[in-house]
């Protein structure tokens, strides 16, 4: 039995996700953009077994690498992913300072986190420290948060 799954990875990683999902024996095809993705995210369709496409979209996942949360006034982005920090990580940037959140078993947790912090910052807190505590109150001893 296959199984199918859709991942959105960056336009510059089609030809490495094509390369990974083929390595690991799991078909993978680009689907045409219909109009509402970011014209920096390409969407592709993972199939195969399901221990397959499982580890694919883990693999793809942390390719993206960790979270960063900026909190500051004018900046440029506010959430995103970066393959300069750690996967599993996630840094807040507030004008109070960072903190540093590391999710002790990210496989399934991580994504949990993220939506976490996504609900918070929109329109919420914007204290690294604030966001942090929330973060640990939360999740506690499945994450550990560090701030300066």
């Amino acid at each position: 039995m296959s199984t199918r799954s859709i991942v959105v990875v960056e336009t510059s990683e089609v030809p490495a996700a094509l390369r990974l999902a083929a390595e690991h024996g799991v078909r993978a095809e680009e689907v045409p953009r219909l109009g509402v993705e970011p014209v920096t995210t390409a969407t592709i369709v993972i199939a195969g077994t399901a221990a397959a496409v499982g580890l694919v979209s883990r693999l793809l996942d942390q390719r993206k690498g960790g979270q960063v949360v900026d909190l500051r006034p004018g900046a440029p982005r506010t959430i995103y992913r970066t393959p300069e920090v750690v996967y599993g990580t996630v840094v807040v940037v507030a004008a109070d300072g960072t903190a540093t959140v590391e999710v002790k078993e990210p496989e399934g947790l991580f994504g949990q986190v993220l939506s976490t912090l996504a609900e918070m910052v929109s329109g919420g807190p914007d204290s690294a420290e604030v966001v942090a505590r929330a973060i640990e109150k939360k999740f506690g001893d499945d994450v550990e948060v560090t701030t300066r």
